[in-house]
C-alpha cells in the first residue's frame, strides 16, 4: 500500500502544477490510502476498530498542507461515523487528533524534513490513542493494554517510513523542476530563453486556440547599452537588465511570452494581440523604462529603449519570419533617434485583425 501511495504522489508532483492543485490532489491520494487501511481492520469487539489510518491522515498536514489535512480527516471520518459502533467517538477523535498533529507538524518544522523529523510527528499523531478514553474508562483500560503499544509502534514506524518516502518523491521532483525550469530560462533574468521560443514556435500551430491564431512580435532593445557596461560596469549592467526584464514581465499576460531574445534584447509575443494594442503595450513599456532611475556610487542614470513590432498570422506567417520584421523595425526605431516604437508589416495573405478584441 505505501508504495502504491508513493507512486501516486509521484504522479501528482510530475502533473499538477500550482500549490493548490497539487495539494488536494495529494489529498486525494493519501485519502485513498486511509481508506485502504481502514478496510483491513483489526475488530477486537463489536465497533472497536483499530487500523492504520493515522499513518495516512497524519502525513496529509506535511504532503497537502491544512486544507488538505482537513479534507483527508474529513473523507476517513465519514465511513467511520457510517460504521458507527460504540467506538465511533473515539474513532472521529482519534482521526482528528492525528490531522491535527499533521498540521501542527507542518508549522514546526516546514522545510528539509529528515527521519528524525517525522519521529516527532509519529509521537504527535501517537496521541490519538488518547481517544480510547472517550469510552468507559475500564474498557478504555483494557483497550490500551491489549493494543495501544502496538498500534502507537505500527503509527510511529509507518508515518517515519512512508514519511521518508514521500519527502524522497518530492525532493526528486523538485530537483527534476529546476533542470527543468533552468534549461529554458536566462539565468540572469529569469525570462525564457531561446531554446523555450523555439518550442513555443514548434507548437503553436499545433494546440493554440482559434481565437488565438494570430498576434504580433514586440522586439525591445536597450540604448546604448554598451556604454552603461563602460561607464557604470557589467554589474550595474545586470541591474538594469532585470529591471528592465521585470517591467517588460509585469506588463505581460499569463498567455505571453517573454523571452530574453540576445544580449540586451528583450522579445515579446503576444497571441490575440492587434499591431494597435501592441504598440500601445509598447509605447507603456517604454515610458516606464525612461522613468526607472538607477544609482552607481553617488551617481545617478536613467536608460531608454527601443521596439519594434511586427504582427504575424499562424498558418500564413512564420514566427521566424515575424521576429525578422519585428528587428528591421527596431532597426527603423534606432535610425531615427532611439526611444520610440516602429511598426513593420509583414507581408501575408490576410490582414491581422487592427481591432482590439473585446
Amino acid at each position: 500500500m505505501g508504495a502504491l501511495i508513493v507512486m501516486g504522489y509521484g504522479m501528482v508532483l510530475r502533473h499538477f502544477r500550482g500549490k493548490w492543485y497539487e495539494d488536494y490532489a495529494s489529498a486525494v491520494v493519501l485519502a485513498c490510502g486511509a481508506l485502504a487501511a481502514m478496510t483491513n481492520p483489526i475488530v477486537l469487539e463489536t465497533g472497536y476498530i483499530f487500523d492504520a489510518r493515522a499513518v495516512f491522515i497524519a502525513l496529509a498536514g506535511p504532503f497537502a498542507g491544512p486544507g488538505g489535512a482537513v479534507l483527508v480527516a474529513a473523507c476517513t471520518a465519514l465511513p467511520r461515523i457510517m460504521i458507527g459502533g460504540d467506538g465511533m467517538m473515539a474513532g472521529v477523535a482519534g482521526i482528528i487528533i492525528a490531522a491535527a498533529a499533521g498540521i501542527i507538524f507542518t508549522w514546526i518544522v516546514p522545510q528539509k524534513r529528515t527521519p528524525g523529523s517525522f519521529l516527532l510527528l509519529g509521537c504527535l499523531a501517537a496521541l490519538m490513542v488518547l481517544s480510547l478514553f472517550l469510552l468507559e474508562f475500564h474498557t478504555a483500560l483494557a483497550l490500551m493494554e491489549s493494543i495501544g503499544f502496538t498500534l502507537t509502534l505500527v503509527n510511529i514506524l509507518g508515518i517515519v517510513l512512508l514519511g521518508s518516502a514521500l519527502e524522497a518523491t518530492k525532493r526528486s521532483a523538485d530537483y527534476l523542476r529546476d533542470v527543468e525550469f533552468n534549461a529554458e530560462r536566462d539565468p540572469l533574468t529569469g525570462l525564457y530563453n531561446r531554446r523555450a521560443l523555439e518550442q513555443f514556435e514548434h507548437s503553436l500551430g499545433q494546440s493554440v486556440a482559434p481565437d488565438k491564431r494570430f498576434g504580433c512580435v514586440v522586439l525591445f532593445d536597450i540604448d546604448r547599452f554598451k556604454s552603461v557596461n563602460d561607464r557604470y560596469g557589467h554589474a550595474r549592467g545586470d541591474e538594469v537588465l532585470q529591471r528592465i526584464a521585470n517591467t517588460v514581465t509585469s506588463r505581460m499576460r499569463r498567455s505571453d511570452l517573454v523571452v530574453r531574445y540576445g544580449g540586451e534584447e528583450i522579445a515579446v509575443v503576444l497571441l490575440s494581440t492587434s499591431v494597435d494594442d501592441a504598440f500601445r503595450i509598447a509605447e507603456h513599456i517604454r515610458s516606464l523604462v525612461e522613468k526607472l532611475v538607477f544609482s552607481h556610487q553617488r551617481e545617478s542614470f536613467s536608460v531608454t529603449i527601443s521596439a519594434g513590432i511586427a504582427a504575424f498570422t499562424v498558418g500564413e506567417t512564420q514566427l521566424e519570419e515575424a521576429f525578422d520584421y519585428a528587428d528591421r523595425a527596431l532597426y527603423q526605431a534606432k535610425n531615427a533617434g532611439r526611444n520610440r516604437t516602429e511598426i513593420l508589416n509583414v507581408p501575408v495573405t490576410h490582414e491581422v485583425p487592427v481591432r482590439a478584441n473585446a
